[in-house]
Protein backbone atom coordinates (compact mmCIF):
# COMPACT_ATOMS: atom_id res chain seq x y z
CA UNK A 1 0.00 0.00 0.00
CA UNK A 2 1.44 3.11 -0.65
CA UNK A 3 2.06 5.95 1.73
CA UNK A 4 3.33 9.34 1.57
CA UNK A 5 6.11 11.43 3.75
CA UNK A 6 5.55 15.03 2.98
CA UNK A 7 8.58 17.50 1.88
CA UNK A 8 9.11 21.09 1.39
CA UNK A 9 8.43 20.69 -1.96
CA UNK A 10 5.78 17.82 -2.43
CA UNK A 11 5.18 14.24 -1.44
CA UNK A 12 7.46 11.28 -1.66
CA UNK A 13 5.36 7.92 -2.01
CA UNK A 14 7.04 4.73 -0.63
CA UNK A 15 5.77 1.61 0.75
CA UNK A 16 6.64 -0.72 3.34
CA UNK A 17 7.27 -4.63 3.61
CA UNK A 18 7.66 -6.48 6.75
CA UNK A 19 8.09 -5.42 10.55
CA UNK A 20 9.26 -4.90 13.21
CA UNK A 21 12.43 -5.64 11.93
CA UNK A 22 15.80 -3.38 11.31
CA UNK A 23 14.99 -0.77 9.06
CA UNK A 24 16.19 -0.91 5.47
CA UNK A 25 15.10 1.93 3.05
CA UNK A 26 15.99 1.60 -0.70
CA UNK A 27 16.52 4.31 -2.91
CA UNK A 28 16.11 4.01 -7.23
CA UNK A 29 17.93 5.06 -10.02
CA UNK A 30 16.93 7.71 -12.54
CA UNK A 31 14.05 6.95 -14.58
CA UNK A 32 12.88 4.14 -12.32
CA UNK A 33 10.56 3.24 -9.70
CA UNK A 34 10.21 1.38 -6.36
CA UNK A 35 9.18 -1.43 -8.37
CA UNK A 36 13.21 -1.99 -9.08
CA UNK A 37 13.09 -3.33 -5.71
CA UNK A 38 10.52 -5.90 -6.49
CA UNK A 39 12.43 -8.94 -6.20
CA UNK A 40 14.77 -7.86 -3.11
CA UNK A 41 12.36 -6.15 -1.12
CA UNK A 42 10.33 -9.27 -0.60
CA UNK A 43 13.63 -11.13 -0.24
CA UNK A 44 15.16 -8.88 3.00
CA UNK A 45 11.21 -8.43 4.41
CA UNK A 46 11.31 -12.44 4.68
CA UNK A 47 14.68 -12.08 6.02
CA UNK A 48 13.57 -10.11 9.12
CA UNK A 49 14.06 -7.07 7.78
CA UNK A 50 11.40 -4.13 7.73
CA UNK A 51 11.73 -2.29 4.26
CA UNK A 52 11.20 1.04 2.63
CA UNK A 53 11.00 1.13 -0.85
CA UNK A 54 10.77 4.66 -1.95
CA UNK A 55 9.89 6.29 -5.36
CA UNK A 56 12.11 9.51 -6.55
CA UNK A 57 10.60 13.18 -6.09
CA UNK A 58 8.91 13.50 -9.79
CA UNK A 59 8.77 9.71 -10.47
CA UNK A 60 6.22 6.63 -9.41
CA UNK A 61 4.23 7.88 -7.26
CA UNK A 62 6.09 11.05 -5.76
CA UNK A 63 4.50 14.27 -6.72
CA UNK A 64 5.46 16.31 -9.69
CA UNK A 65 6.56 19.87 -9.35
CA UNK A 66 9.65 19.98 -7.10
CA UNK A 67 11.88 22.59 -7.78
CA UNK A 68 15.15 20.93 -7.69
CA UNK A 69 16.26 17.61 -8.67
CA UNK A 70 19.81 17.28 -7.18
CA UNK A 71 21.08 13.56 -5.74
CA UNK A 72 21.60 15.82 -2.50
CA UNK A 73 17.73 16.59 -2.66
CA UNK A 74 16.81 13.28 -2.32
CA UNK A 75 19.38 12.14 0.35
CA UNK A 76 17.27 15.28 2.08
CA UNK A 77 13.86 12.94 1.12
CA UNK A 78 14.99 9.94 2.30
CA UNK A 79 16.56 11.72 5.77
CA UNK A 80 13.10 13.08 5.59
CA UNK A 81 11.38 9.90 5.57
CA UNK A 82 13.81 8.42 7.76
CA UNK A 83 13.70 10.85 10.74
CA UNK A 84 9.88 11.04 10.40
CA UNK A 85 9.11 7.57 10.75
CA UNK A 86 12.06 7.71 13.99
CA UNK A 87 13.69 5.31 12.32
CA UNK A 88 17.29 4.40 13.21
CA UNK A 89 20.43 2.28 12.54
CA UNK A 90 19.21 1.92 8.95
CA UNK A 91 20.50 0.17 5.90
CA UNK A 92 20.39 2.40 3.35
CA UNK A 93 20.45 1.07 -0.46
CA UNK A 94 21.02 3.02 -3.66
CA UNK A 95 20.75 1.69 -7.36
CA UNK A 96 22.27 4.20 -9.69
CA UNK A 97 22.11 7.79 -8.76
CA UNK A 98 20.06 6.42 -4.93
CA UNK A 99 23.81 5.63 -4.56
CA UNK A 100 25.06 9.49 -4.21
CA UNK A 101 21.70 10.17 -2.45
CA UNK A 102 23.00 7.57 0.33
CA UNK A 103 26.18 8.90 0.44
CA UNK A 104 24.67 12.34 0.98
CA UNK A 105 22.07 11.14 3.60
CA UNK A 106 24.78 8.99 5.75
CA UNK A 107 26.93 12.58 6.29
CA UNK A 108 23.44 14.08 7.21
CA UNK A 109 22.57 12.20 10.13
CA UNK A 110 23.51 9.83 12.31
CA UNK A 111 20.39 7.52 11.84
CA UNK A 112 22.54 5.99 9.04
CA UNK A 113 24.11 3.02 9.80
CA UNK A 114 25.24 1.60 6.61
CA UNK A 115 24.90 1.75 2.59
CA UNK A 116 24.41 -0.20 0.02
CA UNK A 117 25.95 1.14 -3.34
CA UNK A 118 24.18 -1.05 -6.18
CA UNK A 119 25.90 -0.12 -9.15
CA UNK A 120 26.03 3.19 -8.20
CA UNK A 121 27.13 6.66 -9.64
CA UNK A 122 28.53 9.08 -6.87
CA UNK A 123 30.59 11.26 -8.47
CA UNK A 124 30.12 13.00 -12.38
CA UNK A 125 31.50 10.39 -15.41
CA UNK A 126 34.13 12.32 -17.81
CA UNK A 127 33.55 14.68 -19.81
CA UNK A 128 30.35 15.47 -17.83
CA UNK A 129 29.30 19.03 -19.34
CA UNK A 130 29.21 17.34 -23.16
CA UNK A 131 27.46 13.97 -22.09
CA UNK A 132 24.63 16.27 -20.27
CA UNK A 133 24.67 18.73 -23.23
CA UNK A 134 24.17 15.15 -25.25
CA UNK A 135 21.58 13.48 -22.62
CA UNK A 136 19.24 16.27 -22.28
CA UNK A 137 18.90 16.63 -26.64
CA UNK A 138 18.04 12.30 -26.53
CA UNK A 139 15.91 12.05 -23.64
CA UNK A 140 13.66 15.50 -24.27
CA UNK A 141 10.28 15.99 -25.56
CA UNK A 142 8.68 14.38 -27.72
CA UNK A 143 10.70 11.37 -28.17
CA UNK A 144 11.71 11.16 -24.78
CA UNK A 145 10.03 8.70 -22.95
CA UNK A 146 10.67 6.27 -26.47
CA UNK A 147 14.81 7.16 -25.91
CA UNK A 148 14.69 6.57 -22.42
CA UNK A 149 12.91 2.70 -22.88
CA UNK A 150 15.83 1.81 -25.80
CA UNK A 151 18.70 3.17 -23.53
CA UNK A 152 17.50 1.34 -20.18
CA UNK A 153 16.92 -2.01 -22.37
CA UNK A 154 20.43 -1.41 -22.87
CA UNK A 155 21.74 -1.87 -18.94
CA UNK A 156 20.61 -5.04 -18.67
CA UNK A 157 22.62 -8.12 -19.11
CA UNK A 158 20.49 -10.49 -17.77
CA UNK A 159 16.83 -9.92 -18.66
CA UNK A 160 14.38 -10.82 -15.53
CA UNK A 161 11.45 -12.75 -16.89
CA UNK A 162 9.25 -9.89 -15.88
CA UNK A 163 11.00 -7.67 -17.88
CA UNK A 164 8.40 -7.18 -21.00
CA UNK A 165 5.67 -5.40 -18.30
CA UNK A 166 7.94 -4.13 -15.89
CA UNK A 167 9.55 -2.17 -18.36
CA UNK A 168 5.92 -0.76 -19.82
CA UNK A 169 4.82 0.28 -16.52
CA UNK A 170 8.66 2.30 -16.34
CA UNK A 171 7.17 3.92 -19.70
CA UNK A 172 3.70 4.32 -18.96
CA UNK A 173 4.88 6.02 -15.58
CA UNK A 174 7.17 8.40 -17.55
CA UNK A 175 4.48 9.78 -19.98
CA UNK A 176 2.77 11.16 -17.49
CA UNK A 177 2.71 14.96 -16.89
CA UNK A 178 6.03 16.25 -15.34
CA UNK A 179 8.05 13.04 -15.07
CA UNK A 180 10.08 13.15 -18.42
CA UNK A 181 10.87 16.66 -16.76
CA UNK A 182 12.25 15.17 -13.90
CA UNK A 183 13.50 12.53 -15.34
CA UNK A 184 16.03 15.25 -17.71
CA UNK A 185 16.56 17.60 -14.26
CA UNK A 186 18.45 14.73 -12.68
CA UNK A 187 20.59 14.09 -15.27
CA UNK A 188 22.08 17.14 -15.54
CA UNK A 189 22.56 17.58 -11.77
CA UNK A 190 26.32 17.72 -11.00
CA UNK A 191 27.26 15.09 -8.19
CA UNK A 192 30.33 17.42 -7.59
CA UNK A 193 29.62 18.59 -4.12
CA UNK A 194 28.94 14.88 -2.96
CA UNK A 195 32.11 13.57 -4.63
CA UNK A 196 34.29 15.92 -2.68
CA UNK A 197 32.88 14.35 0.65
CA UNK A 198 33.57 10.95 -0.33
CA UNK A 199 36.35 10.49 2.29
CA UNK A 200 34.07 12.22 4.79
CA UNK A 201 31.66 9.01 5.27
CA UNK A 202 32.24 7.02 8.33
CA UNK A 203 29.45 4.18 7.82
CA UNK A 204 30.72 1.15 5.99
CA UNK A 205 29.52 0.86 2.30
CA UNK A 206 29.39 -2.32 0.30
CA UNK A 207 29.85 -1.68 -3.46
CA UNK A 208 27.81 -4.13 -5.33
CA UNK A 209 28.40 -3.60 -9.05
CA UNK A 210 27.30 -5.46 -12.02
CA UNK A 211 30.13 -7.06 -13.32
CA UNK A 212 28.88 -5.79 -16.64
CA UNK A 213 27.73 -3.06 -16.06
CA UNK A 214 27.68 -1.01 -19.58
CA UNK A 215 27.37 2.44 -17.51
CA UNK A 216 31.47 2.36 -16.58
CA UNK A 217 34.29 1.45 -19.00
CA UNK A 218 35.71 -0.56 -15.96
CA UNK A 219 33.07 -2.25 -13.46
CA UNK A 220 35.61 -3.37 -11.73
CA UNK A 221 38.15 -0.41 -11.41
CA UNK A 222 34.75 1.88 -10.74
CA UNK A 223 33.71 -0.43 -7.69
CA UNK A 224 37.64 -0.48 -6.22
CA UNK A 225 37.42 3.25 -6.81
CA UNK A 226 34.41 3.76 -4.90
CA UNK A 227 36.33 1.89 -2.34
CA UNK A 228 39.49 3.38 -1.55
CA UNK A 229 37.60 6.89 -1.82
CA UNK A 230 35.19 6.40 0.81
CA UNK A 231 36.40 7.11 3.91
CA UNK A 232 34.26 3.51 5.76
CA UNK A 233 34.78 0.41 6.36
CA UNK A 234 34.01 -0.66 2.87
CA UNK A 235 33.84 -4.13 0.97
CA UNK A 236 33.45 -4.89 -2.61
CA UNK A 237 31.22 -7.64 -4.52
CA UNK A 238 31.14 -8.04 -8.29
CA UNK A 239 27.60 -9.77 -9.01
CA UNK A 240 28.52 -11.47 -12.08
CA UNK A 241 26.06 -11.67 -15.45
CA UNK A 242 24.50 -8.58 -13.90
CA UNK A 243 24.34 -4.70 -15.62
CA UNK A 244 23.00 -1.88 -14.02
CA UNK A 245 20.25 -3.12 -11.89
CA UNK A 246 21.63 -6.44 -10.04
CA UNK A 247 19.32 -6.35 -7.62
CA UNK A 248 16.92 -7.17 -10.67
CA UNK A 249 18.88 -8.94 -13.07
CA UNK A 250 20.47 -11.00 -9.90
CA UNK A 251 18.30 -10.88 -7.11
CA UNK A 252 19.32 -14.57 -5.12
CA UNK A 253 23.26 -13.23 -5.50
CA UNK A 254 22.49 -9.69 -4.47
CA UNK A 255 20.15 -10.30 -1.49
CA UNK A 256 22.77 -13.00 0.12
CA UNK A 257 25.66 -10.10 -0.75
CA UNK A 258 23.82 -7.37 1.18
CA UNK A 259 22.54 -9.77 3.91
CA UNK A 260 26.07 -11.09 4.69
CA UNK A 261 27.02 -7.44 4.55
CA UNK A 262 24.15 -6.68 7.33
CA UNK A 263 24.75 -9.06 9.82
CA UNK A 264 28.71 -8.98 9.17
CA UNK A 265 28.60 -5.30 9.98
CA UNK A 266 26.37 -6.24 13.30
CA UNK A 267 23.03 -4.65 11.71
CA UNK A 268 20.27 -6.75 13.48
CA UNK A 269 18.28 -9.52 11.91
CA UNK A 270 17.04 -12.74 11.37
Amino acid sequence: MTQWIQTDGGRIAYEVLGSGGPPVVAIPGIGDTRASYRKLGPALADAGYTVYLTDLRGHGESDVGFASHRSEDIGDDVLRLVEGLDLRDVTLLGNSVGAAASVHASLGSDRIGRIVLLSGFVSDPPKFGLLRFMLLLMFAWPWGVWAWGKYRRTLFKTAPADMGANHTAVLENLRQPGRLRALRAMMRASKASIAARLGDVSVPALIAMGAQDPDFPNPKGEARRQETLLGGQNQVVMVEQAGHYPQIERPEETTRAILEFIRNDGGDGA
